[in-house]
């Protein structure tokens, strides 16, 4: 059952978490950075993970690995044409440098528009240890005053409030 809880807490201030992993609340020597944005804000914060949960965040599937590869040879090859593409097609009025740098700017962003299009299906085809990992904690919502989290695990969450007793807030 998912557990939201909201603090007041300002960008660039610091969140207490409890020194246990949020997946299965062991000790906690690592990190696991969670990013929520909105708009042209980006709130980011490393919440604690022990070793082995760390461990299968780094775990690839092998579905995962081949949309990887795939994705890596698209960018490289449809950067090449690109690049080679928008070298032909540049005035030839204008000098080398500046048709290069053109064509290497179209060239970066099919590539990484690319890169960005793999993102998706490579995160639905990770091992379900890893999605639930990733899913046991999340950035609901925030503002420039608050931050609202979601908890899976309870244990976890029970700690997280009374480490945080007076900045909570009604949701």
């Amino acid at each position: 059952m998912t557990r939201r809880i909201k603090i007041k807490v300002r960008p660039q201030q610091t969140v207490s978490f409890p020194g246990i992993c949020v997946h299965c609340s062991q000790p906690a020597p690592e990190t696991m950075t969670l990013r929520q944005r909105y708009g042209r804000i980006t709130r980011i914060i490393d919440v604690p993970l022990c070793s082995r949960c760390a461990g299968e965040l780094n775990r690839r599937s092998a579905e995962e690995e081949r949309l990887q590869k795939i994705s890596w040879l698209l960018a490289g090859v449809l950067g090449l044409l690109a690049l080679a593409i928008a070298l032909l097609l540049t005035p030839a009025a204008l000098s080398f440098g500046l048709r290069l740098l053109i064509a290497l700017l179209a060239a970066g962003a099919l590539a990484a528009g690319v890169l960005w299009s793999f993102r998706k299906p490579m995160a639905n085809a990770a091992l379900p240890e890893k999605q639930a990992i990733r899913q046991s904690v999340a950035i609901e919502g925030f503002s420039w005053r608050t931050t609202t989290f979601a908890f899976e695990n309870d244990l976890f969450a029970d700690k997280f409030v009374e480490l945080n007793a007076p900045r909570l807030m009604e949701i």
